[in-house]
């Protein structure tokens, strides 16, 4: 017992000497201010790649529209047709606004309500893409695109490699210049390796890489690829000088058209390019879990979207954009999701019972 209070003694009077000793002060600051430059460093670099590769700063909190807009168009004259050509005809055609029911009216006022009932759900359009029908909330305000920007990227390569302006096994080094801490596989990787446009692009879209991203972007963003959509009809995408901008549900609408029209016409690569935005992370789905959805999600600290190109028996296009961040969103998706598929149901529902008479 003694002996354990002598060494407690001489523990506790070595601690002052070491304490007092003018050397061990000094090291101990001058460590201390290396440990607390240390982390401020880290902290202020992790900022500024957040800045560079996620700009969540970018947002736009303020809604322009609060109400649904539906698209109605004029029919044409179809009068003089019979039999099958006339129905093929009525079938093509989106229903007129003396048309649209009031079930249909119903539905789109539930959606209203639910995009009203936060300032967090900010816009969506759903396109019929048979009959160009479409209902939309706030469709041509931007806000910060986040990694949907990668997919009227990834659709641009694979067009242009269609016409052979772009070779797919040409390849980008991966450097430290690209890396970053975001979403992907490639910050696991090591720098200097080669990767193929082709791998790039995949990586892109099934894994949402930034550094992919990074550097399909750098070689290819010039003004062609701006030029490109702006010549479809989008009016944000690529406009910034950054690697990300914003984005409209008009604009995605557009690109995710777009990308069903190239499946369609069955060119080289479409099944290559589809099986990357089937197999990558969505938020928007449908109560038939048998249908196709190719989407390209996006997300940062202030911002959630998905785009989506659902394969029903008549395609349709849903896009969600929400300032919603990483807050809750499942049931706000699902909901929003399920409602435009009911949706789209009554309106061929109708649609068919409108032509077969």
């Amino acid at each position: 017992m003694k002996q354990i209070k002598e060494f407690k003694n001489h523990f506790i009077l070595g601690l002052k000497v070491l304490f007092t000793n003018h050397i061990f002060q000094i090291t101990t600051l001058t460590l201390s201010f290396i440990l607390v430059s240390v982390v401020v460093y880290k902290a202020l670099n992790l900022r500024n790649k957040v800045d560079k590769y996620e700009d969540i700063e970018n947002q736009i909190e303020e809604k322009m529209e609060t109400e649904i807009k539906i698209n109605y168009q004029e029919k044409n004259n179809t009068s003089q047709l019979t039999g099958a050509a006339a129905l093929s005809s009525c079938l093509k055609q989106p229903l007129t606004e003396e048309e649209i029911t009031d079930e249909l009216l119903k539905m789109t006022k539930s959606l209203e309500d639910i995009f009203n009932s936060s300032n967090y759900n900010f816009a969506f359009k759903y396109k019929d893409i048979y009959t160009g029908f479409s209902i939309s909330y706030n469709s041509s305000q931007p806000i910060f695109a986040a990694s949907t920007i990668k997919a009227p990227e990834a659709i641009y390569i694979y067009e242009q490699a269609e016409k052979g302006t772009i070779n797919l096994n040409d390849t980008i080094t991966y450097t430290s210049g690209y890396y970053s801490n975001g979403t992907g596989v490639l910050k696991n990787t090591k720098f200097g390796v080669d990767y193929t446009i082709r791998k790039l692009v995949s990586y892109s879209i099934i894994h949402s890489d930034n550094a992919a991203h990074l550097m399909l972007n750098n070689k290819y963003k010039s003004d062609n690829m701006y030029n490109y959509w702006t010549n479809l009809g989008t009016n944000t995408i690529f406009k910034s000088k950054g690697s990300w901008g914003n984005i409209t549900a008009d604009d995605a609408t557009i690109y995710m058209e777009e990308l069903y029209k190239y499946y369609i016409n069955n060119n080289q690569y479409s099944e290559e390019l589809l099986n990357y935005f089937t197999k990558s992370w969505k938020v928007i789905s449908t109560p038939n879990n048998n249908l196709k959805i190719a989407s390209k999600s996006g997300w940062s600290k202030n911002s959630l979207h998905d785009t989506a190109l659902i394969f029903d028996e008549n395609p349709y296009t849903l896009v969600i954009l929400t300032n919603r961040g990483y807050v809750d969103y499942q049931s706000f998706f699902n909901k929003v999701s399920t409602l435009i598929y009911n949706f789209h149901k009554e309106y061929w529902n109708e649609k068919t019972k409108l032509c077969n008479n």
